[in-house]
């Protein structure tokens, strides 16, 4: 594995060029050393180091916590903070970008690689989350059906772009409201307020389906709505919010009418043939099977008429060689 390259910000050139030593004889490449933070943010954009260790007082208009926040608004970089400085008001001030490290001066070395390590690991596994979570959130973005989440108190904290269509509020105007204020959910028949759904997975803590709702948009829109509700839980156990994922029944969702019309001929089928039994009385001399009416169908026809199923012809092994018998065989 190629080592990582760093870059050394700090304006004493012999404190810099001592470190540079230090993280050589380590095993870590130093491309490049800054005296200033408009040095540092340049040569940080030409060799994009692989960490920075930054002292935080530099000479100039800026000082390292400053350089730190306008290269990692470019870049996705760790720093660590290599200073004298550990005063209370030079700490707050760190916090502000989110350090890698904090390592005081003097350093020994074995604790200098100790930190390096564990800053370069830590933002290795932080990349491939914030990866991971670009996937998801691109994937809850395109996906048909609605989703909502909220907090432990049932209040929206998100929706996604199908909820939005659904729901006819924008993601700006739901955040802090209830699930049923966003949703308007009816249920079927007479008209009654459906409870917050969210609110009930989490006092059940387990996943709630919701059947037959009736979903009323801020434009006063009607849609038939089916879904559920699921709890959020940390991993001590303790649930934090909820996630609420529906969809529109068949009578609203275009294609949902291709498939009514199927299932309608399967109930015709099933009305002229009669529903599947456990046991089917099948012919042991010509294999076929009566329906209700008592009529008789041979086997393949029944069963392609009452499911999916087709038959393609052939023969198997055995016919194959009872049909076109090889030489030598079956004399």
């Amino acid at each position: 594995m190629e080592p990582a390259s760093i870059l050394i910000v700090e304006d004493e050139p012999i404190v810099a060029k001592d470190i540079q030593l230090s993280l050589q004889r380590l095993g870590y490449r130093v491309p490049a050393t800054a005296t200033s933070g408009e040095e540092a943010i340049r040569k940080a954009g030409d060799m994009h180091p692989d960490l920075i260790l930054m002292d935080i007082v530099l000479k100039g208009k800026m000082d390292g916590v400053e350089t730190a926040l306008q290269i990692q608004r470019k870049q996705d970089v760790p720093v660590i903070y290599l200073t004298a400085y550990a005063d209370s008001h030079t700490l707050e001030r760190a916090k502000v970008s989110s350090p890698a490290g904090y390592m005081l001066k003097p350093y020994q070395a074995n604790e200098l690689r100790t930190t390096i390590e564990l800053a370069l690991h830590r933002a290795q596994h932080d990349r491939h989350l914030r990866e991971r979570l670009r996937w998801i959130a691109t994937t809850v973005r395109c996906i048909a059906d609605g989703i909502v989440t909220t907090d432990r108190k049932g209040r929206v904290t998100y929706i996604n772009p199908a909820a939005e269509t659904f729901t006819g509020w924008s993601q700006e105007e739901v955040v802090g409201i209830s699930v049923t204020a966003l949703m308007g959910c009816l249920e079927e028949g007479p008209v009654q307020q459906v409870e917050n759904p969210a609110k009930q997975a989490m006092a059940q803590v387990r996943v709630l389906t919701i059947d037959e709702a009736t979903l009323v948009s801020k434009q006063g829109a009607r849609r038939a709505i089916r879904g559920s509700a699921a709890p959020v839980v940390d991993d001590g156990g303790i649930v934090v919010g909820a996630v609420l994922v529906f969809h529109e029944l068949a009578s609203g969702r275009p294609g949902f009418h291709r498939l009514d019309e199927r299932g309608e001929a399967l109930r015709r089928v099933e009305d002229r043939l009669g529903p599947l039994q456990g046991i089917i009385n099948l012919c042991s001399w010509c294999k076929r099977v009566p329906d209700q009416s008592g009529e008789w169908y041979d086997l393949a026809t029944f069963i392609a008429e009452r499911s999916a199923i087709q038959f393609n012809g052939g023969l198997c092994p055995e016919c194959m060689d009872r049909c076109f018998p090889c030489d030598g065989k079956h004399q």
